[in-house]
């Protein structure tokens, strides 16, 4: 199925490698016009010069920065404009599953977490606005979690901040729609990549993962980066072009509630 998405603009917040990379190499492999962010200077150079070593350099743009700093926010829209003076598609991918366990987790923790994958998000929405505006068929992909639908032992303040992301796509479909902009969410189960979170695990304890895996994900393996790559390319294409307000769930069937 031919996706629609040649030279389409695309930002891919958090994009430096993991799952945001990912993203980001599917959407170049479509035909679109992607920019990274990323807040390593490292980071953001192994993986521009990746990209565009593989896609070309005319196809891959790059800002580095703490996107948690509306400075930084600021000037990741002055980019986006003066390069391609409006955007197609957002993907709000900036996140962190890592925190303390159980109810350890003091005030500044919870701080910590809910500006990272919530409030950066919505700050990020809110100043990409008015380049969506500008776009063709503009859309609008957050990355969310099976940890912010159901209690399945993830950390509480990264569960509640994914249950918040949730509420704040739904509520932002209603707003948005209005001007014609999607917004969906993709909901992640466990995802392999190199050293992610279950990467490390596997290493630590091979025998307790696989036995997570046969327990309790019905198809019993690990989502790969593609396939989570490949369901935010159809929510934001054309293709998916009467849905909004939705939550794609890829989780090889780990979660149950309806």
């Amino acid at each position: 199925m031919d996706l629609r998405l040649q030279n389409k603009r695309v930002l891919v917040t958090g994009s430096t490698q993991g799952i945001g990379y990912g993203i980001a190499e599917g959407f170049l492999k479509e035909g679109a016009q992607v920019c990274l962010t990323g807040k390593l200077k490292n980071h953001m150079r192994k993986a521009k010069i990746a990209l565009q070593r593989q896609f070309g350099a005319d196809r891959v743009l790059g800002l580095c920065g703490d996107l948690t700093s509306s400075d930084v926010l600021n000037r990741l829209v002055r980019f986006i404009r003066k390069h391609w003076e409006g955007l197609d598609v957002l993907i709000l991918n900036l996140g962190s599953g890592r925190s303390v366990p159980g109810l350890l987790s003091d005030p500044n923790e919870w701080q910590r977490v809910w500006k990272l994958n919530v409030v950066s998000a919505m700050e990020t929405l809110a100043r990409a606005e008015s380049l969506l505006e500008c776009g063709k068929a503009p859309a609008v992909v957050l990355i969310g979690s099976i940890a912010g639908m159901e209690a399945i032992g993830a950390p509480l303040t990264y569960g509640a901040a994914k249950a918040g992301l949730l509420h704040s796509m739904k509520a932002c479909s209603l707003l948005l729609g209005k001007k014609n902009i999607r917004i969906n969410m993709v909901a992640p189960g466990n995802v392999l990549f190199e050293n992610g979170t279950w990467d490390v695990k596997l290493r630590e304890n091979r025998d307790q993962v696989l036995r997570m895996l046969d327990e309790r994900v019905p198809l019993r393996r690990f989502g790969t980066v593609e396939e989570i790559s490949g369901a935010v390319a159809f929510l934001a294409s054309e293709r998916a072009g009467f849905i909004t307000g939705s939550c794609l769930v890829v989780d090889g069937g780990q979660s149950r509630s309806i």
